[in-house]
């Protein structure tokens, strides 16, 4: 999923405050909060394999949280040797791992260590984000998830994507 595809998506599923009937006002206004995608005036071309660039570089997603994944704001992208760092997972740094292009959770007291593979390169981390958030709709409005573990390791790139959705969705 390219930057613009996965704005879109995002923005088509996000359901309208009055579809949130059974849940307490506070809450329903602090989830819809965390799903705000701004535009920004200044447009700036990103290649499309690089969709999580492109994403931070054109749209602030600096309060979009999906379950537990964050975004960076732009300009607290940083760059090392073997990663660029663009948001989180709960507490744990991601990064695009350079040499591969993955997608891959750090370990917060290491910047060298890969804690686990989050998904096989930046638009399907996309995917998987769009998902995830399927997912957690399809759960508030009718207790059953739309996609199984084995669906979201596929969307996120294969088997060695698996472990780290297990943990999230047990």
């Amino acid at each position: 999923m390219t930057a613009v595809e996965f704005v879109t998506a995002i923005r088509e599923i996000t359901p309208d405050e009055s579809k949130f009937t059974k849940l307490p006002e506070g809450f329903v206004q602090i989830y819809l909060d965390e799903l705000f995608i701004g535009n920004k005036r200044i447009h700036t071309n990103v290649e499309p394999e690089n969709a999580i660039i492109d994403l931070m570089s054109n749209y602030d997603v600096s309060k979009l949280t999906i379950m537990i994944f964050s975004f960076n704001r732009s300009d607290e992208l940083k760059d090392t040797e073997p990663f660029t760092f663009f948001g989180w997972r709960e507490a744990f740094p991601l990064a695009i791992h350079k040499a591969t292009g993955e997608i891959v959770e750090i370990d917060w007291a290491d910047d060298n260590c890969i804690v686990s593979y989050i998904a096989k390169d930046q638009q399907s981390y996309l995917d998987l984000l769009f998902a995830l958030q399927e997912n957690s709709l399809s759960t508030l409005f009718s207790d059953r998830q739309k996609w199984s573990i084995e669906q979201l390791a596929e969307i996120a790139g294969g088997y060695k994507y698996r472990p780290h959705l297990t943990d999230l969705l047990s």
